[in-house]
């Protein structure tokens, strides 16, 4: 059952935060099965930890998650039988996100509390950090004032409403935050939490989930569930990657809240299972002045003109000897974006152009070929070499105060702070050169066959490589542009590496792996795409 007409029953289920001592009295007698299903599988009693909590383990994350889920499941079914309407819409804040996809036929009761009671261990694991919430300052404010301040280390993990921003990062970098809002009359809160959820340091947690969910397989979903990571519906074939990526990824609560309220009214939003937290949330986002979503008119009403919605595209940057045919299996993964593979001189149709071994020559051309094609929405794509042409050619946008890209991806290539490793590959005899190049793989096999064609190669490539030679970065101030940097878990790069690309951007990074080598990016076009296009859904 999918829903579209205002005024439809949603049902919201809280998170962790909301746990209490004495949650579910009631529940658990009147519903003695699955009561009795969840102390087997978790192993405790569950209903004296939520009634009694004896050894004052309710606020420990591994047993806060199951329970929190239980007692959200229980009073679901609950109103239910009271006679309470299914909902149409489902939105969890953070856990309670289980709760809504149970609540919409992804999983069972059973196979739930399996995938909460493993995911509160792990991020039970991942000890260090701290949150705090910040009340006063909207979200841009809260990032400007980490990148004015050099909070490089703390991501925004909840965006809750207008005026209700947490952070989570380092615990010394929340200590300093706290100290210093604090001293500017900014109200703050330090969470009652052991580390640092829906940030950087919970990536250890999400890649172990995203491993755990592969034996698992998901139902098609029966009603329209608003996911925290991107604040749009749910896709069914995104269950998985969504959940292991929520771990990490910001809590788009404001977002998804008024995209809910554009389809029914908060007199129909229902929260079950806590203490009215979400409800007053959704009243202060309802009530507030700034960017409030017109409802629906009658058909007698008179509508707007409906605007044109442009495609949006994907700017691409080629790797090195990479030309506008490099990224032709991730668009035919993505029929709703035009993949647009910007050519650099000396290949393909300009080939007969010179070749470029200077980056800032190679950025003017790349920018010369988009800056009159930023009236849709957007966003860059590079790998290896790509990947830093793609970065300068961000700040290149930003010096010409043109719209930033939705987001910035970047493959086989580490933070641009860190010297690459091919550097100095373009100096390298013709003999070892080519070796070398067959190690790094993603030469067509064919072409050692043809002495012509690597004649004619070589240069093209030598150009490239040159260019990452001469590469020399300057530190500027970050992005405010979402960065997804992704690599292969046979390349060389460490999770430092990796992790490099943060200092680039003052928004959260994600950061993915993917079985093979430098070039893995050939096996994983769908995924890729997948990924592309959550990124460009993203609010």
């Amino acid at each position: 059952m999918r829903a579209s007409a205002a005024g439809t029953p949603a049902v919201l289920f809280p998170g962790q935060g909301s746990q209490t001592r004495g949650m579910g009295a009631g529940l658990f007698d009147r519903f003695p099965e699955p009561t009795a299903l969840a102390g087997d599988i978790l192993g405790y009693d569950l209903p004296r930890l939520c009634l009694e909590d004896p050894d004052g383990r309710l606020d420990d994350t591994r047993y806060t998650q199951p329970a929190l889920y239980v007692v959200n499941a229980l009073a679901y079914r609950d109103s239910l039988e009271r006679g309470e309407p299914e909902g149409a819409y489902l939105l969890g804040h953070s856990l309670g996100e289980y709760n809504a996809l149970h609540a919409a036929g992804a999983f069972d009761f059973e196979t739930g509390l399996k995938l909460v009671a493993k995911r509160g261990e792990l991020m039970a694991r991942a000890s260090e950090g701290a949150m705090l919430a910040v009340v006063g300052p909207d979200a841009g404010e809260v990032r400007a004032f980490l990148a004015e301040e050099g909070l490089s280390r703390l991501d925004v993990a909840n965006i809750n409403t207008p005026v209700q921003t947490v952070l989570s990062g380092a615990r010394d970098e929340i200590e300093r935050a706290h100290r210093t809002l604090d001293a500017r009359g900014t109200r703050v809160a330090r969470l009652k939490v052991s580390a640092a959820f829906h940030s950087r340091f919970m990536a250890s947690a999400r890649d172990e989930f995203a491993a755990f969910l592969k034996g698992f397989r998901f139902a098609p979903l029966r009603a329209t569930v608003l996911a925290n990571l991107t604040a749009r519906p749910y896709a069914d074939r995104d269950i998985a990657a969504t959940l292991s990526e929520q771990i990490c990824g910001s809590v788009q609560w404001l977002d998804s809240v008024r995209y809910l309220l554009e389809r029914t009214t908060a007199d129909h939003c229902r929260e079950v299972g806590g203490g009215g937290v979400l409800t007053r949330m959704i009243r202060q986002i309802d009530t507030a002045p700034a960017r409030r979503v017109p409802k629906p008119q009658s058909q007698s009403q008179s509508q707007p003109t409906p605007q044109p919605q442009r495609r949006p595209r994907l700017f691409c940057v080629a790797y090195a000897g990479g030309d506008e045919r490099a990224y032709a299996g991730l668009a035919e993964h993505l029929p709703d974006v035009d993949v647009v593979t910007l050519e650099r001189p000396g290949r393909g149709r300009r080939a007969a152009e010179p070749l470029l071994r200077d980056p800032a020559a190679i950025v003017d051309d790349l920018f010369r070929q988009l800056r009159d094609r930023l009236d849709a929405p957007y966003a860059l794509y590079g790998h290896s070499l790509g990947a830093r042409l793609a970065y300068l050619l961000c700040h290149r946008l930003r010096a010409e105060r043109l719209p930033a890209p939705a987001h910035l991806f970047v493959s086989g290539e580490s933070g641009p702070a860190i010297p690459s490793r091919e550097r100095h590959t373009w100096e390298l005899p013709t003999d070892a050169f080519w070796d070398h190049l067959k190690e790094l793989g993603g030469i067509p096999a064919e072409l050692w066959e043809h002495p012509d064609l690597m004649a004619f190669y070589e240069p093209v490539l030598r150009a490239d490589f040159a260019a990452l030679g001469a590469y020399r970065h300057q530190d500027a101030p970050p992005l405010d542009v979402p960065v997804t940097a992704m690599a292969g878990e046979d390349e060389w790069f460490t999770r430092a590496d990796l992790e490099g690309w943060q200092r680039e951007s003052t928004r959260p990074l994600t950061t993915r792996r993917f079985p093979g080598d430098h070039f893995f990016i050939r096996a994983q076009w769908p995924e890729l795409a997948r990924i592309v296009a959550a990124g460009l859904a993203a609010p």
